[in-house]
């Protein structure tokens, strides 16, 4: 399926894991978020009409994937979490720091959990 793919929009405000693509087979256009970080998945949604029209010209990109953490969360829904080998993984402290970034009041338990991580280890991310 990748293959037939072609990424025609970057979201362009920093959100390095939202873009649009098209397939060169059907001519659809798909919402894709990609985490490769934490749980290695690509997540998409087939977009109508009216919402690829909406963001290619008015640049107004639909909810689904529009922060990180809902990416996380799907990722947490969906998949088979896996234990990082090290407990400071670059990995683990950028996600980490990135919530954080996106909303500063997400307490320790919520990214030990996006993470699949124990609270302890969160706050030892946390601290690197």
């Amino acid at each position: 399926m990748f293959a037939t793919l072609n990424n025609i929009r970057d979201h362009s405000t920093g959100l390095w894991w939202l873009y649009l693509s098209k397939c060169r087979a059907c001519e659809q256009e798909w919402l894709f978020a990609q985490d490769d970080r934490i749980y290695d998945n690509f997540y998409l949604k087939r977009l109508d009409l009216a919402e690829a029209y909406h963001l290619l010209e008015g640049g107004h990109w639909p909810d689904d994937f529009i922060s990180y953490e809902r990416v996380l969360r799907l990722g947490r829904t969906l998949s088979q979490a896996w234990t990082f080998l090290d407990p400071r993984s670059p990995a683990l402290v950028a996600t980490a720091e990135d919530l954080r970034k996106e909303r500063p009041d997400i307490t320790v338990e919520e990214i030990a959990h996006l993470l699949a991580i124990e609270p302890k280890a969160a706050d030892r991310v946390l601290g690197s």
